[in-house]
């Protein structure tokens, strides 16, 4: 198993609610609740009303809700419908760094708790795992920079849902589904074999833009459901997905990721008692801060 892949599985393994500090628990009610006001008028959008069409056709059991509507679906399908929702107005938080992962993590794992009963407890515990793993990896990530002068922009390599969300996906579905250590590292060796692209490069010069946007949310959300789920039944993942020549960070294309490895590695020694990825900013309009 590699170090960074070791270090997630027994921070997810290990952490209790009781770890959490107050102001983290606060946070991830706030960013629930947020999220499912979001979700409940991206649902009258044209994008929200395809995502949750689709999941219902889709169907399976009757274990997860697609939020604004009347039905309740397989876990994967609602995750799928409840993420596109979020995001659909883009009036969804921000988190740490500015990334757009909160749709993704939050309907994902809101989805997979209520298919496994899980407790508020549970499911404030998951989402914080969640947030804190995603936010771990996007730390690595380098910037590029659009535009010239006073309207440069400096624009974060890797794609604000397309890994680093799907990773806390799992890793919060992983503790939902109350697996050990090793179901957890293949659970996040899963992930990184059929997380999304790093498409934002492409969302950035595409005009006008498009439904998908830097990564369907919603995919990203099932993508790290399935890899949780699939972890749960024995599937084995790459549990050395983040190290050698050609891991996660080269095939991605994420030069930052393959030239400071060991950064993340020296940052994750916190995890468990440094939170950092709580930090959430909302949006009083869409599109803005």
């Amino acid at each position: 198993m590699g170090g960074i892949t070791e270090k997630f599985a027994d921070f997810v393994s290990t952490v209790r609610f009781s770890d959490l500090p107050e102001y983290v628990v606060h946070e991830m009610k706030r960013i629930i609740l947020d999220s499912i006001g979001c979700a409940i008028l991206g649902r009258l959008t044209e994008r929200g009303k395809i995502a949750a069409d689709l999941a219902s056709k889709l169907g399976g059991p009757s274990e997860s809700s697609i939020i604004g509507v009347n039905d309740k679906v397989s876990c994967t399908n609602a995750a799928f419908a409840n993420g596109e929702a979020i995001n659909a107005l883009d009036f969804d938080a921000i988190s740490q760094l500015g990334r757009h992962d909160v749709p993704t993590l939050v309907s994902g794992i809101l989805s997979l708790a209520e298919s496994a009963d899980a407790s508020g407890k549970d499911l404030i515990l998951s989402a914080a795992i969640g947030f804190e793993i995603s936010g771990r990896i996007k730390s690595l990530a380098g910037s590029m920079t659009t535009g010239s002068g006073n309207s440069k922009i400096a624009w974060p390599e890797i794609s604000s849902v397309a890994e680093g969300a799907s990773f806390g996906v799992a890793a919060g579905g992983c503790k939902v589904l109350t697996l050990n250590q090793e179901k957890i590292a293949n659970a996040i060796g899963i992930t990184g074999y059929i997380c999304l692209p790093a498409t934002l490069r492409k969302f950035i010069e595409t005009t006008p833009s498009k439904m998908t946007k830097y990564g369907p949310a919603g995919w990203g959300a099932q993508a790290g459901i399935t890899a949780a789920l699939l972890a749960e039944r024995g599937y084995i993942g790459d549990t050395d997905l983040f190290d050698g020549e050609y891991g996660f960070w080269k095939y991605m294309g994420i030069s930052a990721g393959t030239r400071n490895t060991h950064i993340l590695l020296e940052d994750l020694e916190s995890l468990g008692t440094q939170w950092v990825a709580h930090q959430i900013s909302y949006k009083q309009y869409p599109c803005g801060y």
